[in-house]
């Protein structure tokens, strides 16, 4: 079973399938992530470095921007 799903190939984010608890990894499509803090079902991570202010991509389309640096 998925943990994470990447929904598009041009999405920078991955949609987290079920919790994840601070120091747990896992690989999404040959992308190891580790994670840095506790993480809810639902929520994205980011699958590679986005600046501040770049574009947020999910569904292949932009939902938001960075207001910081955010770190795979």
């Amino acid at each position: 079973m998925n943990k994470a799903i990447i929904i598009k190939e041009s999405d920078n984010v991955a949609v987290c399938l079920k919790p994840f608890l601070k120091g747990e990894s896992i690989e999404v499509d040959s992308i190891t992530l580790v994670f840095k803090e506790d993480v809810p079902q639902g929520h994205k991570v980011a699958i590679a470095h986005i600046s501040k202010g770049e574009n947020i991509i999910k569904y292949g389309y932009p939902i938001g921007s960075a207001k910081a640096d955010i770190e795979v």
